[in-house]
């Protein structure tokens, strides 16, 4: 084989084997879907990046065995998980390993140390757990989300009927132990079933859908007609539900907190007390109320409305003592010492 050939059949090999490598599955009935997030960073970062897309760190389970176990796959490095030790506690190959409120014991431990300092946990292409200071930065995270909201676009869907059952609307690759759904141009896989396709726009202004004949148009969700058009809309010059910040994107919308805080859901803000790096917070935001901010202008009107009758009560109240203080006045008789003294005047 000359050299040009060896070089197309190398071409061939790194070619099938990227395509066994995917970022993004879900269950079968997709109740529950996980991302494998390339990026290297520490475990408070995953955590922090995770919570920002609507999902959290993952943690082994029965439900996501599966689903992690196929990332993992042919995948090499190690990638951060939701456990961790909980403090001034020693590990060992039973240590109960701890994420928010979810506990868990695992055994497939790649070292047997056991140290007794804060101590994050990761997970290998080959499945091993490591212990390691929550600090190391190493190549991604795994991130789950229960909800399903976590893949868009590309996603294996894990199922051994594959395409037979014909679950996708568009167009269905048939997989190892799944199938994949693609769309048609000019439109991208739902947002929570990636089996549907939506129309969109990749501008803030681009062609509608017509028919042939031009008796009817289509524009996707997030945009309005405008003639032969397309026009985004700016959902946050209007209503939205982001208790911060609202940043509009091209078809939609993102929500983003202020400093000290992390965006949780999607839409919440929770104050972080890890992120003030050792300063005593005195002060909260100024629209900062109940659950992090104003977010609706309903919630302003209220507040408004409240203050200008808390105003009027107190300016009654106060014109209330002063009518009743003259009318007392009246009616009762001078002091005896002041009337013998205008006496004997």
């Amino acid at each position: 084989m000359d050299s040009y050939g060896q070089t197309i059949l190398v071409i061939v090999l790194i070619s099938s084997c990227a395509r066994l490598v995917h970022s993004c599955a879900c269950s079968s009935n997709l109740k529950f879907c996980a991302k494998i997030y390339q990026n290297p960073v520490d475990f408070k970062t995953a955590q922090e990046n995770c919570r920002e897309q609507g999902g959290q760190l993952s943690i082994q389970s029965n439900i996501s065995d599966e689903v992690v176990g196929f990332l993992l796959d042919n995948m090499i490095g190690h990638f951060w998980i939701g456990l961790h030790l909980p403090r001034d506690q020693c590990s060992s190959n039973m240590s109960t390993l701890r994420e928010g409120e979810r506990t868990t014991e695992l055994t497939n431990w790649e070292s047997a140390e056991t140290p007794c300092v804060p101590r994050c946990v990761s997970v290998s292409g080959d499945r091993k757990f490591t212990e390691r200071p929550c600090t190391d930065k190493l190549d991604g995270f795994l991130c789950e989300d229960p909800e399903g909201d976590l893949c868009k676009g590309n996603v294996v869907i894990l199922d051994n009927a594959r395409c037979l059952l014909r679950h996708c609307e568009h167009k269905c690759t048939p997989m190892k132990t799944g199938y994949m759904c693609s769309c048609y141009e000019r439109f991208q896989p739902n947002a929570r079933d990636p089996r549907r396709c939506d129309l969109y726009c990749s501008t803030s202004v681009c062609k509608a859908l017509c028919m042939r004949n031009g008796a009817a148009c289509w524009c996707p969700a997030g945009f309005v007609r405008s003639e032969q058009n397309c026009e985004d809309i700016d959902e946050c010059s209007s209503n939205h539900d982001c208790a911060h910040m609202c940043i509009n994107t091209i078809g939609s919308y993102k929500c983003a907190c202020h400093k000290q805080f992390v965006l949780v859901n999607g839409t919440e803000c929770t104050f972080n007390p890890s992120l003030l790096n050792d300063q005593v917070f005195t002060t909260l935001s100024p629209n900062f109320i109940a659950r992090g901010a104003l977010s609706t202008p309903g919630e302003y009107v209220g507040l408004i409305i409240f203050l200008v009758l808390a105003i009027f009560a107190v300016l009654a109240l106060v014109y209330y003592l002063r009518g009743r203080k003259a009318t007392v006045q009246e009616c009762n008789p001078p002091d005896y010492n002041e009337f013998q003294g205008s006496v004997s005047k």
